[in-house]
């Protein structure tokens, strides 16, 4: 079956006012952006001819300035979930023009699954490549997973695929799309060490319900990292440190622990520090946000394993990735992300966890993401 080939305003011109979106996609590795942005536009032009038009967006996390803040400035949005990161679209909640959910990750696809947040109209999915098999489609995700699986089966309306050439078609693998059952049907999630696979590839759909690809070639809306300074190297110090007395009175095993290794400068310079710590024994992450520092130390051996839900990598290192796939194919795994970021596996395989926070109580309760709220 050929897949008709659309433009991105094609593919905005479908959305209509007050329906909700599912967006593939964690952080701004793998979300769309062409067809975002021309919605933002379709906004700005109903808006000037006095008509109304607002959408709910449902995402894995944060987004780029492509889809949270275009679609913000241009008072496109009514309700959003989950976690954001988006100045412009901070802005506007804050003005008390969005309303937001701030949901736990790893229960986002449930609640879409369990019809808490109402329909989902359209799947807009971003790939690096979509093939007919009979008269199934197979969409190959490209930097992250998401909530892609739920939206894409459950999208009424249809789901839409930026077919994105940034993204090497090599990377065809690293994807691990599995869907958890819902309540009271749910199962064991068998993953016993991150480099485990439990499901397929790709993710598959009845091929009549794929109602657009728009080709495009964008890469991601990535940021570049701070280099280490003797802060972060001597925090890492400290953490390499304090794990390794750990290790000593017998509180971490000797083959160490999976580490989840945070988001931002910090934590990666600080996962590098502890990297290149000779004591610390070869490890294994499994984490939701992979970034530049582990990707390093894979290639260096000091890395063994990881599983992520996406690759928030400056796109120098996601096209040496795609470069090399045939090192990081059987080495790396991307999940959705309510199996990346799952307590049940987290607990089962033992995640020591390095997180950046904006505070943490003596019980341990941690808040990353919502200054006095």
């Amino acid at each position: 079956m050929a897949f008709t080939r659309i433009t991105a305003a094609e593919a905005a011109s479908y959305v209509k006012n007050g329906e909700t979106i599912g967006l593939s996609g964690f952080t701004p590795a793998g979300v769309p952006k062409s067809v975002p942005a021309e919605i933002a536009n379709k906004a700005e032009a109903e808006h000037a001819a006095g008509r109304p038009f607002v959408i709910n967006i449902l995402t894995g996390a944060s987004t780029g300035q492509s889809c949270d803040g275009n679609l913000s400035n241009q008072h496109a949005i009514r309700f959003r979930a989950p976690y954001t990161t988006n100045s412009d679209f901070r802005r506007h909640v804050n003005a008390g023009e969005i309303a937001y959910s701030d949901l736990n990750l790893s229960n986002m696809a449930t609640q879409i699954r369990q019809g808490y947040l109402g329909d989902v109209h359209w799947a807009i999915l971003e790939a690096c490549e979509v093939e007919s098999v009979g008269d199934k489609a197979r969409i190959y995700l490209t930097a992250a997973g998401g909530i892609s699986p739920t939206v894409a089966r459950l999208a009424k309306n249809g789901i839409i695929i930026e077919l994105n050439a940034f993204h090497s078609k090599d990377s065809i693998g690293i994807h691990d799309v599995y869907e958890i059952e819902d309540h009271p049907f749910r199962t064991p999630i068998n993953i016993t060490k991150a480099s485990d696979r439990i499901g397929k590839p790709y993710i598959e759909v009845d091929a009549s319900r794929i109602v657009g690809v728009v080709e495009c070639n964008i890469p991601d809306e990535a940021r570049a990292f701070k280099d280490a300074d003797p802060i972060t190297n001597q925090i890492g110090q400290n953490v390499a440190d304090f794990l390794l007395d750990n290790m000593k009175k017998g509180l971490i095993p000797p083959t160490f622990l999976n580490l989840q290794s945070g988001v931002g400068s910090g934590a990666n310079a600080v996962l590098g520090a502890l990297g290149h710590c000779p004591e610390v024994p070869n490890f294994n992450i499994y984490t939701e946000v992979l970034q530049d520092a582990p990707v390093a130390l894979m290639k260096q051996g000091r890395v063994l394993s990881a599983s992520a839900c996406s690759l928030t990598v400056t796109n120098e290192c996601l096209k040496d990735i795609y470069s090399n796939m045939d090192f990081f194919r059987d080495k790396l795994v991307l999940r959705p992300s309510e199996i990346s970021n799952n307590p049940e596996v987290i607990a089962r395989i033992g995640v020591c966890s390095l997180n950046t926070a904006i505070e943490v109580d003596i019980y341990g309760h941690v808040n990353s993401t919502k200054i006095c709220g």
